[in-house]
């Protein structure tokens, strides 16, 4: 298994220079970003096999160690595209399946990168922040910033894929998602048992 998740781990990341390759040639401004959101969804699944390759036990992933490293790589990337924002990361030490633990580095990959693209216009600054831990019987994933928030009303800043992606992934976890209405900013909850 280990060398499975090693090749798999190692193949993603050949797409993923590919995609970047496709990308930095690209004009459209609309392609080069839905390629730059495929790269972040790749980069969030190759974390988990990496981990795996390196873990004694491949049925489970360590997410403080993985959603720290995947806060670097995503905070390179979009240094790379002209995007300073700090991602910190508060995660408690939990074991998780591997499955799961695919569903909440895509969470946390759209809700990162939707807080890049939209919290603060403008160049304006601010950090985006990601929790996870136990909150009783429940794990409880958080993301959030203080940014110029989202209003309901208004519909998907984007073309709503990301949104599509964070309610598919929450429904493999079995997971209820909220926005925190009263948050300046925005906060994105996702909470669901093991």
């Amino acid at each position: 298994m280990r060398e499975v998740n090693h090749r798999v781990a190692n193949s993603l990341a050949l797409v993923a220079s590919l995609a970047r390759l496709q990308s930095s040639g690209l004009e459209n401004e609309t392609a080069r970003r839905a390629i730059e959101g495929m790269l972040g969804r790749i980069t969030a699944i190759a974390g988990v096999h990496r981990r795996l390759y390196t873990s004694a036990d491949v049925r489970f992933v360590q997410m403080d160690a993985y959603l720290l490293n995947l806060a670097e790589e995503l905070q390179s990337a979009m240094a790379a595209e002209e995007r300073r924002h700090d991602i910190r990361v508060e995660a408690e030490p939990i074991r998780i399946p591997t499955d799961k633990a695919v569903s909440i580095g895509v969470i946390v990959t759209e809700l990162v990168m939707n807080a890049y693209k939209y919290a603060y216009p403008g160049g304006g600054e601010g950090d985006i922040r990601v929790r996870f831990g136990r909150a009783g019987d429940k794990i409880l994933l958080v993301v959030e910033d203080d940014g110029v928030g989202v209003k309901r009303s208004a519909g998907p800043q984007g073309t709503g894929l990301g949104g599509r992606i964070v309610q598919a992934m929450a429904a493999n976890l079995n997971a209820a998602t909220e926005i925190d209405p009263k948050h300046t900013g925005t906060r994105v909850t996702v909470c669901f048992t093991l």
